[in-house]
C-alpha cells in the first residue's frame, strides 16, 4: 500500500496587531462602563396609565366605545374607522396615518407622535398579531440559516415561541406609554377558546382573537398584562331549536364567568356589567374613571 499523501499547510503571516486606542488615559480594554447604583426609596405604588383590553364580535361598537374615551388616537389596522364619527360631536376620530405593517406599529410607538394623547387605542390587536407573522418570517431565521416559509418551517413548535417573543417586544413599547400616563386600549375580535381542565373534560370559552396553546400562549400573555379586560355582548340571548335570539340590548361585561373571559383590577364585583345602551353610553370609562 502506498504511503498516504502528506500535505503541508502553508504559513500565513500574521498581521501586526494595532496598540489598544487609549481613552482618557487608559486603553480601551480597561475601561468599564460604571453603573450608576440607585437611590431607592418606600413611595406609595401609584400607577396613572391603565391597560386595557375591549373584545366582541365585529359590529357590537368596540371601535364606538374606544372614541368615548376623553383624548384617544387610534393605531388603525385597516380603513374602517375612516367612516366613523364621533357620537356625540360628528367629529373624525385621530388616526396614525401610514402604518401597514407591524414595523410601522413599534415605530410609532417608539416615536413622539403620540404625546399629545391621554388614550392610546390599538385597533386592533387581533390584525396586528397577524402582522406579526409576515415581519417575523422576513427577520427572525431558521436553526441554520435561511427563512422560514411559515411558522411550522421554523420546527420544534419554534415558530410559536418567536411569535410569542414578537408581542412581547410590541407589550414592551406600550409599557413606556403606560410609565408617562398614558391609557392603552386593545380592541380585539372575539373567538371561542379551548381550555384545559386539569379536572376533568377542556372546554370552550369566549375570549379575546389571540393564539393560544399549552406552551406559547399569546392570549395568556396579553390578558395577564392587561389590568382591565372588557367584554361587549348582549345582555339576553335565547336559543330555541338551535335558533338564537336576542334583544339587541348590549352591555360591558367587567368580570369572568364560566362561560367568557374578563377581569378588572379596580373596579368591584358589585358590577358585573354595565350597560351600553347606545353609542354615546361611556359608562364604562366613566365607573373605571370613578366619576
Amino acid at each position: 500500500m502506498p504511503a498516504p499523501e502528506i500535505k503541508t499547510i502553508p504559513k500565513v503571516s500574521k498581521p501586526v496587531p494595532k496598540p489598544p486606542v487609549k481613552v482618557a488615559g487608559k486603553t480601551a480594554l480597561t475601561v468599564k462602563t460604571a453603573r450608576v447604583k440607585k437611590n431607592f426609596q418606600i413611595v406609595d405604588w401609584n400607577r396613572a396609565g391603565k391597560k386595557v383590553m375591549v373584545y366582541g364580535s365585529s359590529g357590537l361598537g368596540k371601535t364606538t366605545l374606544a372614541m368615548l374615551l376623553d383624548n384617544p388616537v387610534f393605531i388603525g389596522t385597516d380603513d374602517g374607522g375612516g367612516v366613523m364619527r364621533h357620537p356625540v360631536t360628528g367629529e373624525k376620530l385621530k388616526v396614525v396615518e401610514g402604518v401597514e405593517d407591524y414595523q410601522d406599529v413599534r415605530d410609532v410607538l417608539q416615536s413622539d407622535v403620540l404625546d399629545p394623547y391621554d388614550d392610546i387605542v390599538i385597533d386592533t390587536i387581533t390584525e396586528v398579531q397577524r402582522w406579526m407573522v409576515p415581519y417575523m418570517l422576513v427577520n427572525i431565521k431558521k436553526q441554520g440559516g435561511g427563512n422560514a416559509v411559515n411558522l411550522e418551517d421554523y420546527g420544534f413548535h419554534k415558530g410559536y415561541r418567536h411569535w410569542f417573543e414578537t408581542m412581547e417586544l410590541l407589550l414592551s413599547d406600550l409599557n413606556q406609554w403606560v410609565r408617562k400616563g398614558k391609557n392603552v386600549v386593545l380592541l380585539a375580535q372575539s373567538t371561542g377558546i379551548r381550555m384545559t381542565n386539569e379536572g376533568g373534560e377542556d372546554f370552550k370559552v369566549a375570549g379575546p382573537d389571540l393564539y393560544h396553546d399549552d406552551k406559547h400562549s399569546i392570549l395568556n400573555l396579553v390578558t395577564q398584562w392587561c389590568d382591565h379586560i372588557f367584554r361587549i355582548h348582549y345582555t339576553n340571548i335565547v336559543v330555541d331549536k338551535k335558533k338564537v335570539s336576542s334583544n339587541n340590548q348590549r352591555a360591558v361585561y367587567i368580570h369572568p364567568r364560566a362561560e367568557f373571559i374578563a377581569k378588572s383590577r379596580t373596579i368591584p364585583e358589585d358590577y358585573p356589567c354595565v350597560e351600553f345602551k347606545d353609542k354615546t353610553d361611556d359608562s364604562i370609562w366613566r365607573l373605571l374613571n370613578g366619576s
